[in-house]
């Protein structure tokens, strides 16, 4: 890193996810005990001394004996994830007669590493899926036959990276996604539950699996599902297929379809629970039908609220902004609200449920607050970039694609005011404001001229680009799906 302004520019999730899975594939490779005696080492040699990468690997392989002069190049200092999914024959008898996994990288990023991982092969036993053997291997370059699992039995799941020991997109066979499907509730692990949802989310914004099966996933896997934290990122990812990976022309159906599902969650959701939250959130999130806004003023005026759901101050103030998305709740319920929630978050929920109204005075106050005002604390900033943009209002939001351009270029020169702004409402205006929802090939047309014609400094052209290439898959899905 160059300097302060490089370091902002790529300290990002990244940093975090890819850096804790890294060091769990170098335990993975050369074993735990040896690992943790290579660590003592490693520390009693250098203690109160500097050191450099290759000391720490060097006293790695002499603890395991394994070879580890590719890992700091393979995983350290080149970019990109890889993609493996397994390959394998059948013979009559039911049994791998060929099994191998097939390992890939994008091409921007052409690496392909060396990988420890697991193999699991689950089988239904007594209405549950149960591992019924595990085979740890090394895999590198583009195909590794392994021999080890010629003979077994082929089972319902076939689950690569079983344990999560390295860092790589897998993929399900159909037969494997079939299971997870009809049967994610019968898996007992909570792990292999976390990667089989990833790898059908990974095959879902890859443009191999069509949103609409994943949001079937998600309504038969949440309600089995007992990681919270996995039950809410779900219902977030299924929000996102409806309303970015989806056709257009299938999105109402689809959102129907989810609506229908989350209504019969939130039924048989425990009275109290987090699960039971987690639905009513997603309802209200997809709200688009009169039904469906009839039974949100409900719960908001103290009626037909599901027994033990506590219709709270922040279930409130989300029902009150998706009623004012839909255009049903204006600047007086929104004022209303704020009296009874006086307070710092009630400010920040209110300017966040204003910008989500559809109306050309409510988005050009958002604009101005959001682009001009230098006054506005972080958070309320953020709610209202968070709140700008939404679906189905396109005809008001439509000339703000263009407006968003002239900011980026303003901030990446630093004029109009933002030398002088935080990196924070940078970001957020970069980021959050960016017209996701209004992505079609013509804006992206418009989008890809602009970049061509417009020099940019590298913090704002990281953003732009990043979020571009959202938009770029997200139409990719869409027409993978129309195929």
């Amino acid at each position: 890193m160059v300097d302060l302004a490089a370091v902002e520019l790529n300290f990002d999730g990244i940093t975090y996810a890819k850096g804790a899975s890294v060091l769990r594939q170098l335990v993975a490779f050369v074993g735990q005990d040896a690992f943790l005696a290579g660590v003592r080492a490693y520390f009693e040699k250098h203690a109160w001394g500097n050191t450099q990468l290759s000391d720490l690997l060097a006293a790695l392989t002499e603890a395991s004996g394994r070879d580890l002069s590719h890992f700091a190049a393979e995983w350290l200092q080149a970019a990109g994830v890889n993609t493996i999914w397994a390959e394998f024959d059948v013979d009559d008898a039911g049994n791998f007669s060929r099994f191998a996994i097939r390992q890939v990288a994008p091409a921007a990023w052409p690496t392909l590493r060396h990988h420890r991982l697991a193999v699991g092969l689950y089988s239904e036993q007594d209405g549950r899926l149960v591992r019924v053997h595990r085979a740890e291997v090394d895999i590198a370059g583009e195909v590794t036959e392994l021999p080890e699992l010629v003979g077994q039995p082929r089972p319902a799941l076939i689950l690569l990276n079983d344990d999560d020991l390295t860092y790589a997109k897998i993929r399900l066979d159909p037969l494997s996604l079939a299971t997870v499907v009809n049967g994610f509730g019968k898996l007992d692990d909570a792990l292999s539950r976390a990667l089989c949802w990833g790898a059908s989310w990974d095959m879902c914004r890859d443009a191999e699996l069509p949103a609409s099966d994943f949001v079937t996933l998600a309504l038969s896997g949440v309600g089995v599902e007992t990681d919270l934290t996995a039950v809410q990122g779900v219902l977030a990812q299924a929000r996102t297929a409806i309303d970015y990976y989806a056709p257009r022309e299938t999105r109402v159906d689809l959102n129907e379809r989810f609506v229908a599902g989350l209504a019969r969650l939130l039924k048989e959701a425990e009275p109290g629970s987090d699960h039971q939250l987690a639905f009513a959130r997603a309802l209200a999130n997809a709200a688009r039908s009169d039904a469906v806004v009839q039974l949100l003023q409900a719960w908001l005026a103290g009626h037909e609220a599901p027994q033990g759901l506590a219709v709270d101050t922040d279930l409130r103030w989300l029902i009150l902004t998706n009623l004012a998305r839909l255009g049903v709740a204006g600047d007086a319920e929104i004022d209303a609200e704020l009296a009874r929630d006086a307070t710092a978050r009630g400010a920040e929920q209110a300017a966040g449920a204003r910008a989500a109204q559809p109306t050309a005075q409510a988005k050009a106050a958002a604009w101005l607050l959001t682009t001009e005002a230098d006054d506005v604390p972080n958070e309320t900033h953020f709610q209202v970039c968070v709140r700008f943009w939404q679906f189905e209002q396109e005809e008001v939001l439509r000339p703000y694609v263009q407006r968003y351009l002239d900011v980026a270029k303003a901030i990446s020169e630093g004029a109009d005011g933002w030398a002088d702004r935080s990196s924070a409402i940078k970001q957020h205006v970069l980021g959050r404001l960016f017209p996701s929802p209004l992505a079609d090939r013509p804006t992206l047309q418009l989008l890809d001229l602009w970049l061509q014609g417009t020099p940019l400094s590298d913090s704002v052209l990281r953003q732009v680009t990043e979020h571009r290439d959202d938009a770029e898959r997200a139409l990719r899905c869409q027409e993978a799906a129309v195929r």
